[in-house]
């Protein structure tokens, strides 16, 4: 029998790696789409969209970096765990944004055209871009 420090956990680290990867992967594209999302804006609803363009970028690309957080967050944890909280972290994340974009609506603070434009190009620029960052990063994801 080996003993191992309890500071050593190699599974904890590789779900750290790639939570990492992930969200870098992430970031780049998404941040580059909500770039071009708020020009677009501009261009096509005037400079009064400026501010609901940004903010539904930035919602989105919050919104989304949670996700890979959350997985570093928990890298240590049991599997079944890690899944659980993945799981409650996209309901709760799928209800803030319903809960918001009804509220803003309502308020009609914002146009909620622009914000949902905005916030949807950047939110699957940023899930392509972690899919994509997870499938070449080759780094095992479960231990044998």
């Amino acid at each position: 029998m080996t003993s191992q420090s309890p500071a050593a956990d190699p599974v904890g680290d590789q779900v750290r790696q790639v939570g990492s990867t992930m969200l870098r992967g992430g970031l780049v594209p998404a941040a580059v789409v909500a770039v071009l999302v708020v020009v677009v804006a501009v261009l096509l609803a005037g400079v009064g969209a400026l501010g609901t363009a940004v903010f539904g970028a930035v919602v989105a690309l919050a919104v989304c970096v949670l996700g890979p957080l959350v997985m570093r967050w928990t890298a240590s944890a049991e599997p079944m765990v890690v899944m659980g909280i993945a799981m409650i972290s996209l309901v709760t994340k799928l209800a803030v944004l319903a809960v918001l974009l009804i509220v803003l609506d309502r308020l009609e603070v914002v146009d909620t055209r622009v914000f949902a434009l905005s916030l949807g190009p950047v939110a699957l620029a940023f899930v392509i871009g972690e899919t994509v960052a997870f499938a070449r990063a080759k780094i095992p994801t479960i231990a044998l």
